[in-house]
């Protein structure tokens, strides 16, 4: 992992947009491992014979998000946007492989 400068000790907006850039690269590199377990999850899904789509799964995975982003200083509403466009790919691709 990229050692990261604190945001305060950027000196120029060169120096900062090359630190959010390497933070981009991380969220992506962790955004593709995500992406690998949802895949697993369709494999279990089939042999566990669940469907994509889970309503208690997807509002518990909403609310510890939430929560955490909160934990962490991160706008909850934010979170939630991401969160539910994340769940939402994820289970078109469930329901893809699914059938």
């Amino acid at each position: 992992m990229t050692a990261l400068t604190k945001p305060r000790d950027c000196g120029s907006m060169t120096e900062l947009r090359v630190q959010i850039d390497a933070i981009d690269v991380m969220l992506l590199e962790l955004l593709a491992k995500r992406s690998d377990y949802i895949d697993r999850a369709v494999e279990l899904k089939r042999i566990e014979g669940l469907p994509a789509r889970t309503v208690d799964r997807v509002a518990a995975v909403l609310a510890n998000v939430k929560s955490k982003a909160v934990e962490v200083g991160l706008d909850e509403g934010l979170a939630e946007t991401l969160w539910t466009e994340l769940i939402e790919w994820a289970i078109q691709r469930e329901v893809k492989h699914l059938g």
